[in-house]
């Protein structure tokens, strides 16, 4: 039998999805075929719009991040972010989603999400499929500028297939694409049909994931995240494994590991969380743009120098080669409150 989560890990139905399917608890696992593999070779993505997370932090991590393979989390609770799957499964249906989404062709992104699934249960892994709930109010700067992108690749794609280039066209559909509710909702009833554990979170799924790998299994706790999000890391997530491809592949992040070793001339020890996420925020996020100047290098270099934010801030505030918006330290830390205090 399944085990229960927690209460405040329990399923909470965001108001764009409690009109159409209600909360689920988890079920036991059933036994799957995997889905057969059509190509040997790594199909490659490129991110829509405006990426995820903090910029270039995971290039900036590239040497405490290893290879790996998902048999290595056999027999333990795996969490994966529901919307990086569903964006990557929506590359491949593309144009019907812009074009005509209610054919056959445009649920694509399922038989994509469901490959995935059925290779970790394959190798004994059980998925725990977190989805975003609500939208961030502190996001919406970012939420509207990512949707005017969209439409404005909308509308490119459509000119560029009326003149016949149809490579072009599916390269702007693939930046206009968006995950919706309704797509949300349909994978839900597959999980549901085939018995898998899902979680709608009251807002972030990042921050629904990063609360689970806290927890020990028996709570209903989570071993490692499955995500291209390197949000995660901001958020204090203890096991990550990113660009994971359909045979099970992937990049491992561990973040005691970090914290305990020097590799390339970085090192973390004198790091706590606090400072390690305040560097992510530094070199910016979604819910706080950097300052100009101000990359993953340049906030590292800060962080490990004074080892402690406010002296940082404070030097960045007087150093006059930065133009700090008057409000900037003020929202950097309410959006540290937003990544300590995330609701769950």
């Amino acid at each position: 039998t399944a085990l229960a989560l927690p209460p405040r890990a329990l399923s909470v139905i965001s108001p764009r999805l409690s009109r159409l399917c209600p909360a689920s608890p988890p079920h036991p696992q059933i036994p799957t075929q995997i889905l057969p593999e059509t190509s040997r070779s790594r199909p490659v993505y490129r991110r829509l719009g405006t990426p995820m997370g903090i910029p270039n932090l995971l290039r900036f991590m590239k040497p405490f991040i290893e290879p790996v393979h998902i048999k290595k989390y056999a027999g333990q609770r795996v969490g994966i972010d529901a919307y990086s799957w569903l964006h990557k499964g929506a590359y491949s249906c593309s144009m019907e989603l812009c074009m005509s989404p209610r054919s056959a062709g445009a649920r694509r992104y399922i038989s994509y999400f469901m490959h995935h699934v059925n290779l970790l249960r394959h190798h004994k892994v059980v998925p725990v499929v977190v989805f975003d709930g609500g939208s961030m109010p502190c996001k919406s700067a970012t939420d509207e500028d990512r949707h005017k992108k969209r439409e404005l690749s909308l509308v490119l794609g459509k000119e560029k297939l009326k003149q016949g280039n149809t490579a072009a066209a599916i390269d702007l559909f693939r930046k206009a694409v968006q995950i919706t509710p309704s797509m949300a909702y349909q994978l839900i009833q597959i999980l549901k049909t085939e018995n898998v554990e899902f979680v709608v979170a009251p807002y972030e799924a990042d921050a629904q994931l990063a609360y689970l790998a806290t927890l020990d299994a028996d709570q209903g706790g989570i071993a490692a995240v499955i995500t291209e999000d390197s949000d995660l890391i901001a958020y204090g997530c203890t096991a990550i494994i990113f660009k994971m491809d359909r045979f099970g592949n992937g990049e491992e992040f561990i973040m005691e590991k970090t914290l305990e070793t020097v590799k390339d001339g970085l090192c973390f020890q004198d790091f706590d969380q606090n400072l390690f996420t305040g560097m992510c925020i530094l070199a910016g996020c979604d819910f706080l743009p950097s300052v100009p100047g101000i990359g993953t290098k340049r906030a590292y270099s800060l962080i490990s120098k004074h080892k402690n934010i406010d002296l940082v801030l404070s030097t960045l505030k007087l150093d006059k080669r930065y133009s700090v918006p008057d409000d900037y330290i003020d929202s950097f830390w309410k959006t540290l409150a937003v990544f300590n205090h995330a609701r769950v």
